[in-house]
């Protein structure tokens, strides 16, 4: 399928490397030669320098015969007009952009994107799907992230195997044979800087953070199990009021469940702003380094302490003085995937890199038609996905056992009408079933070919 990446940033580079690797004919334009030498270099793609939005640069780079655009520079505004031009002058199909302009966003602009105006198939705002990632965190306390599927049937739920955890050592089948009612599954663990699927025999280990599929009603029952019966926090201190922050307020503000917020906010104007445009969050002027300033937002009565500013080193040091004040849990923003990895041994508790959020939600785009999320696991680890087994599906009818899946594919449960199935080797699959599966990186392509028509990614 060929594919035209305008920007060759850390997404679209990273965006150009996922789809080379699924066979996708791509091609990247960008301004930065230097860039454009990283990508020529490391990626079997094809590479143009020159403005994306000139109708001359899409047609060197094969718009004519282009099937999706997708277009991920650093302005909101080059990738509109590469999409309008896309779409009249050459008819792509699909065109997909990044815009990070809220204003650009608002309700009241909804009708600019369509074929009269800009034709934009999907938009995608990485601090509005950041700041999403960050609420479903608040809203699920225990988790380190949980994402809903099946029309809400089953969650996705990270979880840490913590010091109380008292089922350590027993293997993936002692623990569904010691508790056979709860439909829950787990599908894959971080252990240390290793990543890796399970199978029965796999052992669960103190300090392991590990991902299963959960139904809903089981949940809290499920989590207890691992040692998390925590209670939903009543007080978050946000630490930068920028989009993320300011789409995290909104988020809570118009939420059922009722958590007392305060935002930190060092810029005078923007804190004003903020201040007019909130109605039940408290807005403070000030500094998420000054530890005058935590304490004047009574910082250790804090469930949570959110640091989103655009800076990682302000971000990081903000959570470290917010734990050492008290705060019970830290979420930091970190755009450097480097730091990833140091942060869990200095005491930061969950980390969330937009980059990965942002790829995530492209892809989505990319791969299906009727696409409702996207969950990428780690870097380049491989994705959960939900699919229908629909009637010419090489699948129907097969026991999994029989299904020739290949490597890096595990099932984690099945929706069936209302039925809950955490499948065995010898379940049968079904016209109409509803599958949660992860599938490593290397076999996406074969999962999109083995169910053919529609897929849904989580």
């Amino acid at each position: 399928m060929k594919t035209i990446i305008c920007g060759a940033g850390d997404v679209g580079y990273s965006i150009a490397d996922k789809l080379s690797r699924e066979n996708f004919e791509v091609t990247v334009i960008d301004e930065d030669e230097n860039r454009l030498n990283k990508v020529s270099e490391n990626l079997d793609v094809k590479t143009i320098n020159g403005i994306p939005s000139m109708p001359s640069v899409l047609e060197s780079a094969g718009a004519n015969d282009c099937e999706i655009l997708i277009a991920v520079t650093k302005s909101d505004e080059t990738n509109m007009v590469t999409c309008q031009i896309g779409h009249s002058l050459f008819k792509i199909k699909k065109k997909i952009a990044r815009i990070r302009q809220q204003d650009y966003l608002k309700n009241d602009w909804k009708n600019l994107y369509n074929d009269e105006n800009f034709p934009i198939d999907a938009i995608i705002s990485p601090e509005q799907e950041v700041a999403k990632g960050i609420f479903r965190r608040l809203i699920s306390p225990g988790t380190i992230d949980m994402v809903e599927l099946s029309d809400k049937k089953l969650k996705l739920i990270g979880l840490k195997c913590e010091d109380n955890f008292l089922h350590s050592g027993l293997s993936v089948r002692e623990l569904s044979e010691k508790f056979p009612d709860y439909l829950a599954n787990i599908m894959f663990i971080f252990r240390g800087d290793q990543k890796f699927t399970v199978n029965s025999s796999t052992k669960i280990e103190k300090k392991d953070t590990i991902f299963l599929v959960v139904e809903t009603d089981n949940l809290t029952d499920v989590l207890s199990e691992f040692g998390h019966q925590e209670l939903q926090a009543k007080k978050a201190v946000i630490i930068g009021g920028g989009n993320i922050g300011f789409s995290l307020a909104q988020l809570i503000e118009n939420s059922e469940t009722y958590i007392k917020t305060e935002l930190i906010e060092a810029n005078k104007e923007r804190a004003e702003f903020l201040a007019s445009n909130l109605e039940n969050i408290t807005v403070t002027c000030g500094d998420g380094l000054d530890n005058q300033i935590l304490e004047e937002v009574n910082i250790s009565d804090s469930g949570y302490c959110i640091s989103i500013t655009e800076d990682d080193e302000v971000n990081i040091l903000s959570s470290l003085l917010a734990k050492r004040a008290g705060a019970n849990t830290s979420i930091t923003l970190i755009n450097n995937s480097n730091y990833s990895s140091l942060l869990s041994n200095i005491g930061v508790d969950m980390t969330i890199d937009p980059k990965i959020i942002t790829i995530s939600k492209i892809l989505e785009k990319v791969r299906g038609v009727k696409i409702r999320n996207d969950y990428s696991i780690g870097e380049g680890f491989g994705e959960v996905i939900e699919a229908e087994i629909l009637e010419m599906s090489g699948l129907n009818g097969k026991r999994i056992r029989e299904a020739d899946l290949p490597d890096g594919v595990l099932f984690g449960a099945i929706v069936r009408e209302k039925d809950v199935i955490i499948p065995r080797a010898d379940t049968v699959l079904s016209v109409n079933d509803k599958v949660v599966l992860f599938a490593a990186a290397e076999s996406i392509k074969a999962i999109e070919n083995l169910f053919a028509v529609r897929l849904e990614f989580f």
